[in-house]
């Protein structure tokens, strides 16, 4: 407790990292004795993004006067109670601003940027706009944990307070936020590294009647009426060997070569792999001492901000460690490069579908530079003429996947990582990754594989399929395909299908490279195809 309080101390002389805290924002209301609520949290998306969904989601709410406006901070006691005591001494000092005739104050230099963008979504919300009166709340979870809340509404004094009481309850008891290690855990957050997991098998325990669900990858949920928060992986025992996750747990584990383990494993290993990721999306040629150096700091951050630390002896040198991270990180870029790697691949994909989130938090390590190409509409348009003109079979695919590169290129974030590999009997034309903090990106998640068909017909229903196959094969959910003709109504409707899958094929014409004029219209094009696809997912599991 002493070591929390002088860390806590230091933070007053420096900006505070709100890793292992959760941000929530919560509007609900209560009508027919229900209540209705939603909310946005920092375990959802990053960057503007999170500060954006805020907004919008308290403007959709504006007309509705018996809406109340909860903003959440909730984690360990000390550091949750010290993150809220900024907001509020930023409400009091922004309110006396007001009185002075001086402008409000939407920052501070106290957070880092996820604490910024939410402490000036409290700012905005109840001192620029000054519509709602803001009153505290407080719930004690357990011991370790409180949720430190700051709520207004336009409803009446007397039945406010009772209305938010009941809207945070209600979201505890959906989330059930548990301490794991340092980092704070809800359920829907932990549950989502399971999206795109394939089920293998559900096993009963012979003692306990409980079962356990087995996904591919040797992971295991059991199930139980306390919701564990723990992502086991299967014994060796229960297969009579090894698996992936088996080995990626010693590999990935610092207990072999450093003096401390880190708990928990799940928690650690998750954040060793988007760490890892950074690294091998980075340009940098890494030796060991260099990735040694830059994973202590790393170690460091896990052991101040996420995990608990047990004492422990080494059993292998450091250097020999750092080897191992090198290998990694290699292995990363072989697939990032389109090479298969089928254990490797899935499971970091699957990761990074939903841990992303943290590479706001590790980017102060590895920042990958992100380079920004020079567009112009003009020489687009001349690579595209030149590209449909082509009467060459071959030259004519060629100058097509010159016409993509350069439509990917306009996309700041992504980055071009292959082309024309070779993977067993396919061959893939383009691989691209994302780089970025964009959460609007990372919908489309980190590995995206590209064709092209420069075709003077429609692309038909196999090649749909065949796209479909090696993306699957990958564990990547997004492919892009440059067809200039566009594709039959039969391939359409196997696009359609296949979202149901959760597999997106965007389809990119000739016509819409035409329509092209700015980088950012290359990313607005993708992104509206891609949430196209999402709006046919969700109609569809409505019916």
């Amino acid at each position: 407790m002493a070591a929390i309080k002088d860390k806590l101390k230091k933070c007053y002389e420096q900006r505070f990292s709100s890793a292992g805290l959760l941000y929530v924002y919560i509007n609900g209301y209560k009508e027919d004795e229900m209540i209705y609520s939603e909310q946005t949290n920092s375990y959802q998306c990053i960057g503007n993004e999170f500060y954006n969904r805020i907004m919008d989601s308290v403007q959709l709410t504006d007309n509705n006067d018996d809406c109340v406006h909860i903003f959440g901070i909730i984690g360990s006691n000390e550091k949750a109670s010290y993150v809220y005591s900024i907001f509020q001494d930023g409400i009091r000092n922004n309110y006396k601003r007001i009185l002075g005739e001086e402008g409000v104050e939407t920052n501070t230099n106290k957070l880092d940027d996820t604490g910024n963008i939410f402490y000036r979504c409290v700012q905005e919300i109840y001192c620029e706009r000054a519509e709602y009166f803001p009153y505290n709340v407080h719930f004690s979870i357990d011991d370790d944990i409180s949720f430190y809340g700051i709520y207004g509404s336009k409803i009446r004094e007397e039945e406010i307070h009772n209305a938010a009481d009941q809207i945070v309850k209600l979201w505890l008891e959906r989330e059930k936020p548990m301490l794991c290690g340092q980092q704070l855990m809800i359920k829907s957050f932990f549950l989502r590294d399971f999206v795109g997991r394939k089920m293998i098998a559900a096993l009963p325990e012979s003692q306990t009647g409980l079962w356990r669900i087995i996904f591919e990858g040797g992971y295991q949920l059991n199930l139980s009426e306390d919701f564990p928060y723990l992502k086991e992986t299967l014994h060796p025992n229960d297969l009579g060997s090894m698996c992936s996750s088996n080995v990626q747990f010693m590999l990935m584990n610092p207990i072999y070569a450093y003096d401390k383990w880190f708990q928990p494993n799940d928690i650690c290993e998750e954040w060793h792999k988007v760490f890892l990721y950074l690294c091998a999306i980075s340009e940098k040629d890494w030796n060991s001492s260099e990735i040694r150096k830059i994973y202590e700091q790393f170690l460091g951050f896990l052991e101040e901000n996420i995990c608990w630390t047990i004492q422990a002896q080494p059993i292998i040198p450091k250097e020999q460690y750092a080897n191992v991270l090198l290998i990694h990180i290699q292995n990363y870029r072989s697939y990032f490069n389109g090479k298969d790697e089928m254990v490797v691949s899935k499971d970091l994909y699957q990761t990074l579908n939903s841990r992303y989130v943290y590479l706001s938090y590790l980017w102060q390590f590895v920042n990958p530079a992100i380079s920004e190409n020079t567009f112009s509409d003009v020489k687009l348009h001349e690579l595209t003429v030149s590209a449909l003109e082509e009467n060459d079979t071959n030259k004519k695919g060629l100058l097509w996947e010159d016409v993509a590169a350069y439509v990917l290129n306009g996309v700041k974030g992504w980055k071009i990582t292959g082309r024309r590999i070779k993977t067993g009997a396919q061959e893939i034309d383009f691989s691209v990754i994302n780089v970025s903090l964009d959460d609007e990106l990372w919908q489309l998640g980190a590995y995206i594989l590209v064709e092209c068909k420069n075709w003077n017909t429609h692309v038909d229903i196999h090649q749909i399929r065949n796209i479909a196959h090696i993306s699957n094969m990958k564990g990547n959910h997004t492919a892009i395909l440059f067809a200039s003709n566009g594709v039959t109504s039969d391939a359409q409707e196997e696009i359609y299908r296949l979202v149901m899958s959760n597999i997106f094929i965007i389809c990119v014409t000739a016509n819409d490279v035409k329509r092209l004029h700015s980088s950012a219209d290359c990313k607005e094009l993708i992104l509206n195809k891609w949430m196209d696809l999402q709006e046919k997912q969700d109609i569809s599991s409505m019916i």
